[in-house]
């Protein structure tokens, strides 16, 4: 099978509709064709408008548009789906198999970002402010992309292997046609898209200084530091000096902007709006016009309207949300969240309630949980004080606690939540509420060395006792049989 890329410039969002895709491999004579070299990108304008392209192929849904947000809820310790309308139950039931869409389409897409970024990297024009700052960004969501790939289909958390073991094929070029596709150690992914971070970090620092600070549905200075956060934490897990670069980063994203954690009151309603969240430090824009309709995350957590094949699991809810703390009776924003859908099945109804809705990629309260975390775990250059700080900023913001009338009869006021001491459990506890529904949750239990269970795990019969703990070989997804018909690369352990 002979496969060609063709790849137009982009106007934007819309401008997606318009590029043609028939690659299905990374094998570099398929995936690239001399044909690109006819028409680089020749100014600034074509610039901005194929890395456009970049940012709409990651909300797609395939990507962050819907897919990599479900894979994570759909594997976590309070949902699952339950495959009404036949989506994402093989995810929840550690089911997927190497031929099956989930396994290739989101392999593909975040390729097809990679593609993109690189062409913008590449592109031999004069430089200015804007093309360092979009080359910069470029850099950034190349590490963004590869980082995602590492987290579903690398081998880190199965047999303890870690760095050891097997990640994915990091793509630097365009068009180079005689590019090697090979599986390098996630050791070698952490260091390439470290480095990626650091240039592209830099390069848009350097222009932020000249050109000024971007919107959020684009990459910012701000922003870039956030996933540099996200992702030091994430191979921290393997690499402690990670630590550090967490709180460094985390600091840099929080001090370098105005981005405040959302008052109580306007917390439920704030997830109603189409626009920028006041907390978020990047999104990825939806609009009336240009939305992913019947595909989008709206309709997997909604039923009437909508397929609503994630549910919550109502023990682990309660469980997540007592009704007290001692004799105080807790009122916790988060919680309204969660309500009963026409099918009286506890759902996410707060979050994602429209189709429209942008995808919330990262807000403030991530940084300052990643922050938190580091410091509890070790980072040298964390302080206990401020991560309690940053941890109480947004407790305080979301929950009340009632003491019972005194014995005068008299019921004292609710007030906010407060913790005077650090501890790991609570931390998860409260990391797990906040940002539930959001696509944080298998990555989380897999850095804590959990485990996941649900009902359609408990009747896999290739699982042990029907759950699937870290350091399981099906805890890695499956490589896309159609890239190994034509790279050879080697396939996960589970799926050989």
């Amino acid at each position: 099978m002979k496969n060609i890329v063709k790849v137009f410039l982009l106007a934007g969002f819309v401008g997606l509709a318009s590029t043609s895709f028939t690659a299905c491999s990374l094998d570099s004579v398929d995936s690239n064709t001399k044909d690109n070299e006819k028409s680089p990108i020749s100014s600034e304008k074509e610039l901005k408008s194929s890395l456009n392209g970049s940012y709409a192929r990651m909300a797609a849904e395939t990507y962050y548009g819907r897919d990599i947000i479900a894979f994570s809820e759909s594997r976590s310790s309070y949902m699952y789906s339950t495959d009404g309308s036949g989506r994402f139950g093989s995810i929840s039931g550690f089911t997927i198999l190497p031929t099956h869409a989930y396994s290739a389409d989101t392999w593909e897409q975040i390729y097809k970002v990679i593609s993109n970024t690189n062409r913008v990297i590449e592109a031999n024009i004069e430089e200015s402010g804007a093309v360092k700052y979009y080359k910069g960004q470029a850099y950034v969501l190349r590490a963004i992309a590869h980082y995602d790939l590492v987290r579903l289909y690398g081998e880190q958390y199965v047999g303890g292997f870690g760095l050891n073991a097997l990640g994915v094929p990091y793509k630097t070029s365009f068009l180079d046609i005689d590019e090697k596709v090979s599986r390098p150690t996630v050791r070698e992914n952490q260091k390439s898209i470290l480095a990626d971070l650091e240039k592209g970090i830099k390069m848009m620092t350097e222009a932020e200084a000249v050109i000024g600070r971007g919107e959020n549905i684009r990459l910012t200075v701000a922003s870039a530091n956030g996933f540099k956060s996200r992702i030091a934490l994430f191979f921290s897990k393997y690499d402690t000096s990670m630590l550090d670069v967490v709180v460094e980063s985390s600091l840099k994203a929080i001090t370098s902007t105005g981005t405040t954690v959302i008052a109580r009151g306007s917390f439920v309603d704030a997830y109603k709006g189409d626009g920028i969240m006041s907390n978020s430090l990047f999104e990825l824009a939806q609009s009336g016009v240009d939305n992913l309709g019947v595909n989008s995350l709206f309709n997997i957590y909604n039923v009437k309207p909508g397929y609503g094949d994630l549910v919550c699991m109502n023990d682990a809810i309660v469980s997540l949300f007592p009704e007290f703390e001692g004799d105080k009776k807790v009122d916790d924003v988060r919680l309204y969240i969660i309500g009963k859908g026409v099918d009286s099945a506890l759902r996410n109804l707060g979050k994602y309630t429209v189709r429209t809705s942008n995808v919330r990629v990262m807000r403030i309260e991530e940084i300052m949980f990643n922050y938190v975390e580091a410091t509890l775990k070790g980072a040298s250059n964390g302080d206990n004080g401020q991560a309690l700080n940053y941890l109480n900023n947004i407790v305080s913001q979301r929950v009340t606690l009632q003491a019972p009338k005194d014995a005068n009869g008299v019921q004292p006021s609710a007030l906010p939540k407060i913790y005077d001491v650090l501890t790991f459990e609570d931390y998860k506890k409260e990391r797990i509420r906040e940002l539930m529904f959001e696509g944080f949750a298998y990555e989380d239990i897999m850095r804590w060395g959990g485990e996941v269970v649900n009902p359609k795990s408990k009747v896999n019969r290739l699982l042990t006792n029907g759950k699937v703990v870290f350091g399981d070989k099906y805890a890695a997804f499956p490589i896309p049989q159609v890239e190994i018909n034509v790279s050879k690369i080697e396939q996960n352990q589970a799926y050989k």
